[in-house]
């Protein structure tokens, strides 16, 4: 669980309160400790993952696509989109990160455009990565 809590960008305290449960829970969770199935399908149902996978281990950790809320992801009414036929053999998805950009607006990239893209995006993590690893230097007065 704490993978998924650390993937998922949260801390036991913002997902203990997501959650209503105390932070000391989480915790308990992530060690292995506590075992409640109704607390843990409601952390399944927060984390946007397979309960079955929080409980168990077994089966995929990420829910199908249809699983995750984009509708503000979405473009406004009136607006038509065809949405892509899934395979038949579902595989696990990882939720999709942008909450301001479709995924079909992503989809219409060209496969140059996404190679830019990401490689724009792996150098912003790697930079603010760096910022937070570097120490502020204080002014000297006097």
């Amino acid at each position: 669980m704490k993978q998924t809590r650390l993937l998922r960008g949260h801390t036991q305290k913002t997902l203990a309160r997501l959650a209503r449960i105390s932070q000391s829970a989480i915790a308990s969770y992530e060690s292995g400790l506590r075992h409640s199935s109704r607390s843990v399908r409601k952390l399944a149902q927060i984390l946007k993952i397979e309960p079955e996978w929080l409980e168990t281990g077994k089966g995929p950790m990420e829910l199908p696509m249809e699983g995750y809320d984009l509708s503000d992801t979405l473009p406004p009414a009136g607006v038509a989109e065809t949405m892509p036929r899934l395979p038949k053999r579902r595989r696990p998805q990882a939720p999709w990160p942008y909450p301001n950009i479709a995924p079909s607006q992503f989809d219409g990239l060209s496969s140059e455009d996404r190679a830019m893209l990401e490689a724009l995006t792996l150098t912003f993590i790697e930079t603010a990565q760096a910022r937070r690893t570097v120490k502020p230097r204080g002014r000297k007065i006097g």
